[in-house]
């Protein structure tokens, strides 16, 4: 089987470029777009491990694997060059093994005989599923998790489509998929092994599961001898489970955004590198003046000039993890399971230190305790507070919140301590406006004697978002020019009038 890999890069100053080049020319569906400053280069081609076009494509990768420029696509999704070298050995070393022991597709499986119990869905290197139904795992959620349990709690109801989708986005995250053994049928196929049906009787090996808070709420099902591990045993089955240093890196997700793209917002910039980056690069002076960092930094103002984009940005230079809580991402309707969302994701920030946690429009997650009238919403505000104060224990953890309305927090959040700085992200002035339109017209193909100091003044009030959106109207403009008038790709650029255009056009297009 063969998977689809796109990479593209830029210029680069690096003394590999030239040597980058000729690798990526000598691969199949190699071409070459742009010219001058702008020419990127692009090799599209389907691929396995055992193919002879691999060997060029790993030096490929590991020629331009710190290239801001670079990107890649394994199977129509992107994934960062590193993470796909750190996949590539793990993948070999176990198809080596399945060729080296002369065994059938079963191994995939994790089967010991063709007639055997599976122990992996279709893949023994896929996260995200477990095959076993209760305990703990490093390759995720058991099975039995995903399902609905009948209005008499005498049955469960497997969902077989959302395991196979979890599976899906696992095998593609690792990149299983470019392993010559692997077909999506087998994985498939293992899925639709499991029961459809699980009857919930005396004699059968599960139960309802009832939630510790509230024990009058069943929230699904476990293995009946799963209370029955002492602490010890519970202690040893977490610790025996831990991620090892090679692991934790592959889960690092560090962003792509520098402060050269951050353009308009110098003071929050400069804020920001100090009450942020410095903590983390160079905890030791902390350390020896025995000095605590700020605890947080709250970003406010109008939606769209770049909140958001200064927190990656911050997270990029840092080279830190970069974890973003958006409220519906971990509110649960189940009484206690939010609180818990909340706690595991401070968790995996502390393990995966240095680390940035973003809270992403913190006014919907934690508004006034005022205007709340649920108990179980005060319950989340108050988690989140204790979390916040616990910085002695959060270790190198930097906390940046964003919000559109201040006024709207829990005034509790807005205390020293807490969030230390409150620091203002306005609309861009007329430098800013400059800098935003600079930064998003350099990509493009632009005509002769564009100058983007005649769009200033007509955009005053824009905010960065918009801005971009202009850019990126004046793209469409010179696109349909070129059909109309059947210029060819390459010879298609950004002309003055279609920056003046694309403000008529965004104008005219917004409420």
């Amino acid at each position: 089987m063969t998977t689809p890999v796109t990479i593209s890069f830029g210029r680069s100053s690096s003394s590999q470029f030239a040597r980058a080049v000729r690798l990526a020319a000598s691969l199949p569906g190699y071409r070459v777009q742009g010219e001058g400053r702008d020419v990127s280069h692009h090799v599209a081609l389907e691929v396995s491990l055992e193919d002879a076009s691999w060997e060029k494509l790993e030096r490929l990768l590991q020629l331009i694997a710190g290239w801001r420029s670079a990107s890649i696509e394994v199977d129509g999704r992107a994934i960062r060059p590193r993470k796909l070298l750190r996949s590539v050995d793990p993948i070999k070393n176990c198809y080596g093994r399945k060729l080296k022991h002369a065994v059938g597709d079963h191994y995939c499986s994790g089967k010991n005989t063709p007639t055997g119990e599976a122990s992996s869905f279709g893949c023994r290197l896929c996260r995200g599923v477990s095959h076993g139904g209760h305990g703990f795992s490093r390759r995720g959620e058991p099975w039995t998790e995903f399902g609905t349990l009948s209005t008499k709690l005498d049955a469960f109801h497997v969902d077989k489509e959302a395991i196979f989708k979890v599976l899906e986005q696992g095998v593609r995250e690792e990149a299983c998929a470019l392993c010559p053994a692997f077909t999506w049928k087998r994985v498939r196929d293992d899925v639709d092994e499991l029961p459809d049906t699980i009857t919930l009787d005396n004699d059968g090996p599960y139960e309802v599961r009832y939630s510790e808070l509230n024990p009058g709420k069943a929230l699904g099902i476990k293995r009946k001898n799963d209370d029955v591990l002492t602490h010890q045993s519970l202690f040893t089955s977490i610790h025996s489970f831990l991620p090892d240093a090679a692991e934790l890196e592959e889960k690092r997700c560090v962003p792509n955004v520098r402060y050269a793209d951050v353009a308009g917002q110098d003071q929050a910039l400069a804020a920001i590198r100090q009450i942020v980056q410095l903590p983390l690069t160079h905890s030791e002076y902390f350390a020896a003046l025995n000095v605590e960092p700020q605890a947080g930094i709250l970003l406010y103002g109008p939606p769209g000039n770049g909140k958001t984009l200064l927190a990656k940005a911050v997270a990029t230079e840092c080279q830190a993890h970069l974890e973003i809580i958006n409220g519906p991402e971990i509110l649960s309707k189940w009484v206690g399971e939010s609180e818990a969302n909340l706690r595991d994701i401070f968790a995996r920030c502390r393990q995966l230190a240095p680390s940035v946690l973003l809270i992403d429009e913190i006014d919907s997650l934690a508004p006034c305790r005022e205007w709340m009238s649920q108990q179980h919403d005060v319950q989340l505000i108050s988690q989140l507070l204790v979390l916040l104060d616990g910085l002695e224990a959060r270790g190198r953890v930097a906390v940046v919140a964003t919000t559109n309305r201040l006024e709207a927090l829990d005034p509790a959040l807005r205390r020293p301590g807490r969030f230390d700085y409150h620091v203002e992200v306005p609309l861009p002035d007329r430098a800013g406006r400059t800098a935003i339109l600079r930064v998003h017209l350099k990509k493009m193909r632009l005509a002769k004697h564009v100058r983007v100091h005649r769009l200033i003044k007509e955009t005053e009030g824009f905010s960065g978002a918009e801005l971009a959106g202009v850019c990126r109207e004046a793209g469409t403009q010179a696109i349909l020019r070129g059909l109309a008038s059947g210029t060819l790709p390459k010879d298609v650029c950004v002309s003055q009038d279609d920056l003046h255009a694309a403000l008529e056009t965004w104008r005219s297009k917004r409420a």
